[in-house]
C-alpha cells in the first residue's frame, strides 16, 4: 500500500474510532459524501451489509471481504473468534439498518446500527459498528471494525 494511502487509513480508523467512542442516538440520514461518486458508497454499503448478513449467519464466505490483517473489536476488547460482531451471540439473521459512510481517495469508513435476530423472537439484538476499508484490486475490503453492543430489544 502507498505510504499516503497508509496515512490516510490510518487517519480515517482514527476518526472513526472517535465516532464509534460518541454517545447518543444511532446515527439517522444518508450517507456524507465528501467528493466521492455515489458507486462507492454503494459498493461500501453492499460490502458492509453483505459481511453484517454473512457474520450473523456464521458464513466463512465473508471472510473474503477481509483485507489481509484485518482486525475486530468488540466493546473494547480485540477479538479474532466468531462472530466477530457485538451483539451477535451465535448464529442468527443479521440486518444493516441505517448505513452512513465516507470516501476518501482508497480509504474509506462506515458507521451502521445492525440487528441481529435469533431463533427467539425476543432476544433481537442491536448493535453499532465502525467499518474502516480501503480500495484494492478485487474491490473495497474491510481492514478493521469496531463493534459495540447497544441494547437488547424486546426484554
Amino acid at each position: 500500500m502507498p505510504r499516503w494511502a497508509a496515512r490516510s487509513v490510518a487517519a480515517l480508523l482514527a476518526a472513526a474510532l472517535a465516532a464509534c467512542a460518541r454517545q447518543g442516538p444511532v446515527l439517522r440520514g444518508g450517507p456524507l459524501v465528501f467528493g466521492s461518486p455515489g458507486d462507492d458508497l454503494a459498493a461500501l454499503r453492499a460490502v458492509v451489509t453483505a459481511f453484517v448478513v454473512g457474520e450473523a449467519r456464521g458464513d466463512e464466505g465473508v471472510d473474503t471481504l477481509l483485507a489481509g490483517g484485518a482486525d475486530f473489536v468488540v466493546s473494547g476488547v480485540p477479538i479474532s473468534n466468531r462472530p466477530r460482531l457485538a451483539g451477535m451471540p451465535g448464529r442468527g439473521l443479521g440486518a444493516v439498518l441505517e448505513f452512513s459512510g465516507s470516501v476518501a481517495g482508497d480509504a474509506a469508513w462506515a458507521v451502521v446500527a445492525y440487528r441481529w435476530q435469533g431463533e427467539d423472537p425476543a432476544g433481537a439484538e442491536l448493535g453499532r459498528a465502525t467499518f474502516v476499508l480501503a480500495r484494492m484490486p478485487a474491490g473495497w475490503r474491510i481492514h478493521h471494525v469496531h463493534a459495540s453492543h447497544v441494547e437488547r430489544w424486546g426484554r
